[in-house]
C-alpha cells in the first residue's frame, strides 16, 4: 500500500509502524514531522497537515494509537456506527483486562474484554446494540433516552439486540439505568408518562380530571382521551418515545386529534421527554387553558 492510499483510507492519518512497513525510514518520518508536513496527533500517530480534522479522524486517531487489540466503545463507538453525530470529548477504548498504556489526552482506556466486536472501515468497534446501550447509559436518563429512541426509530438497532445486551451486562456500572432505558424502549415510556402526568396534576392541586375518558365523536366513532377535563373540554394527550409511533399510528393520531378538536375540545399534548425535563409545564398549561376558556 502506498502512503497516499493509507491517507485516503485512514482519514489523513498514518501510524509510525505503517510508515515503516511501506519503506519509510525513521529519519524520513522525523523530517516530515519536523517540517510540519505531518502533525503528531497522538504518540506515533500522524495526520497529514493539509487534511482537515474531522470527528471521524478523531475517533480513528485514538484507535490507531491503541492498536488492533483495542475496541471503540460507548459514545465513541456509537459515533463510529453513526448512531449519534456527536463525538465525546474523551474517546473510550476497551483494551482487554490486562492491556493498555497510559492514554494520551482525549483518550480513555477501559480494562475489560469485549465479547462481540466488528471491524468497520478499518476500526474495531463494539457490536452495535451494545454500543448504543452503553452510550445511552453514559449520557444519563433523558439524553440517553433520546439516543436510544432515535436509534430504534431509525432501525439502527433493534429491541432484541439491546435486550440481549442488557442480559450480558451483569453488574457492570450503569446496569440500573440501562435496565430502565430498556423497559422504556419496550413500551414503558408511555405508561410512565401517563403516571407522571397524573402525579403532576395531583401535586398542582388540579381537580376535575378523568383518565381514559371515552368520547363518541359524530362521524368518527369512539375515542379515548388520555386525561380529560370534561367541564372545560380540555383533552390531554400523552406520548411516550417517538419509536413507538410508526407512520401509520402517527397518521391515525393526527386524524384522531383533528376530530377531538372539531368536537369542541382543546388539546394539550405532552411527551415523556416534556414530563421529565419540565415537570411543571403540564399543570401550567392546563391552568392557562382553563383561564382562556373562562375568559372566552
Amino acid at each position: 500500500m502506498k502512503l497516499l492510499d493509507i491517507f485516503r483510507t485512514q482519514d489523513g492519518l498514518v501510524r509510525h509502524d505503517q510508515a515503516l512497513e511501506i519503506g519509510m525510514s525513521p529519519a524520513t518520518i522525523g523530517r516530515r514531522v519536523g517540517a510540519g508536513e505531518w502533525l503528531e496527533v497522538h504518540p506515533r500517530v500522524y495526520r497529514e497537515a493539509s487534511h482537515v480534522p474531522s470527528s471521524r479522524s478523531t475517533l480513528r486517531a485514538a484507535a490507531l494509537w491503541a492498536g488492533d487489540g483495542a475496541t471503540l466503545i460507548g459514545e465513541a463507538g456509537a459515533s463510529w456506527w453513526n448512531i449519534t453525530d456527536r463525538v465525546p470529548e474523551t474517546v473510550a477504548l476497551a483494551v482487554g483486562p490486562h492491556g493498555g498504556h497510559s492514554p494520551p489526552r482525549g483518550v480513555r482506556t477501559v480494562r475489560r474484554a469485549v465479547e462481540a466486536r466488528v471491524k468497520v472501515d478499518g476500526v474495531w468497534v463494539e457490536q452495535r446494540s451494545a454500543t448504543a446501550l452503553e452510550a445511552a447509559t453514559s449520557l444519563g436518563l433523558v439524553e440517553g433516552a433520546r439516543l436510544l429512541d432515535r436509534a430504534l426509530q431509525q432501525q439502527r438497532v433493534g429491541l432484541a439486540g439491546i435486550r440481549a445486551t442488557l442480559e450480558h451486562m451483569g453488574q457492570r456500572h450503569g446496569v440500573v439505568l440501562a435496565r430502565r432505558l430498556v423497559e422504556l424502549a419496550e413500551g414503558g415510556a408511555r405508561s410512565e408518562a401517563e403516571r407522571d402526568a397524573l402525579r403532576s396534576l395531583t401535586r398542582a392541586g388540579l381537580r376535575g380530571w378523568t383518565p381514559n375518558l371515552a368520547v363518541d365523536l359524530p362521524g368518527f366513532g369512539r375515542v379515548v382521551i388520555d386525561i380529560a377535563f370534561p367541564a372545560h373540554r380540555i383533552a390531554i394527550e400523552v406520548d411516550g418515545w417517538a419509536f413507538h409511533r410508526d407512520v401509520d399510528r402517527f397518521r391515525r393520531d393526527g386524524l384522531r386529534q383533528n376530530e377531538v378538536v372539531i368536537g369542541g375540545w382543546r388539546v394539550i399534548r405532552v411527551t415523556w421527554y416534556d414530563l421529565q425535563e419540565t415537570p411543571g409545564y403540564l399543570a401550567d398549561a392546563v391552568r392557562r387553558a382553563i383561564a382562556a376558556g373562562l375568559a372566552a
